[in-house]
């Protein structure tokens, strides 16, 4: 397993914007053209590139001969590559793509303010009265931790909200325990192969988690410099 990491909110982010959209397909420029937020658009930009970047350097092919596709719940994939998996998200300033044999799942969240209620329709019951058992002080993060890992969960089955997120619960405890269970689901498709989770801290603002087949996670997450993508990106023949 392989994560990387871009931030966004560097200066030569926009100073590469236009040379790196014409590195990834007509659709998505038009997508991001229809963006109001910049910061919106720089995020989806990048995820895109840092993306096609990684699969060009790994399969040793060109970006135009990437083909993605959908799978009924909208989880991309590229033809013809059985043992090349991947996972991207992004918030806030930094976008991640997290890489594999092994399908998997990544999610990376901005720590704001929120109201704790959501808990009680997202959270399983065992995880929004632990929720609300937190000091004041550390219930966001401790709201955030759940969060991320309940969505790296579900973007590794790749079901979308079809998973019903009360169905299977965390428990989070000292020394980076985590634990998980299933309560009650009883929806054919469930994939049970996927327990395996981490957590790592790329961002004091920000919690992010994934979730694998196996417990052979990444040691740490590779920042990548943007110049220096953009340089690979506009040099390499097979981009």
């Amino acid at each position: 397993m392989e994560i990387y990491a871009i931030d966004t909110s560097k200066p030569e982010a926009e100073a590469h914007y236009e040379l790196l959209l014409n590195r990834v397909s007509l659709e998505k420029q038009q997508k991001l053209d229809r963006f109001l937020h910049r910061e919106d658009a720089l995020r989806g930009l990048y995820a895109d590139v840092l993306l096609r970047w990684l699969a060009c350097r790994q399969l040793k092919i060109p970006n135009a001969s990437l083909q993605f596709t959908y799978n009924a719940f909208g989880k991309p994939s590229l033809l013809n590559t059985p043992a090349f998996h991947f996972n991207v998200s992004h918030s806030g300033k930094w976008v991640v793509c997290a890489l594999d044999d092994h399908p998997l799942g990544i999610d990376i969240e901005q720590l704001r303010p929120i109201d704790f209620e959501v808990g009680r329709v997202c959270f399983s019951d065992t995880e929004y009265a632990a929720l609300m058992r937190q000091d004041a002080d550390s219930r966001l993060s401790y709201f955030y931790d759940l969060w991320t890992l309940k969505e790296s969960f579900v973007k590794a089955e790749g079901q979308g909200l079809t998973l019903p997120l009360k169905s299977f619960s965390f428990e989070l405890r000292a020394h980076s325990f985590i634990g998980f269970t299933t309560e009650g689901f009883t929806t054919e498709g469930f994939t049970t192969e996927y327990c395996h989770f981490k957590q790592y801290e790329l961002d004091q603002e920000y919690k992010l988690a994934v979730c694998a087949a196996h417990d052979h996670f990444a040691r740490q997450i590779q920042q990548v410099d943007i110049a220096t993508l953009q340089s690979e990106v506009s040099t390499q023949a097979q981009l």
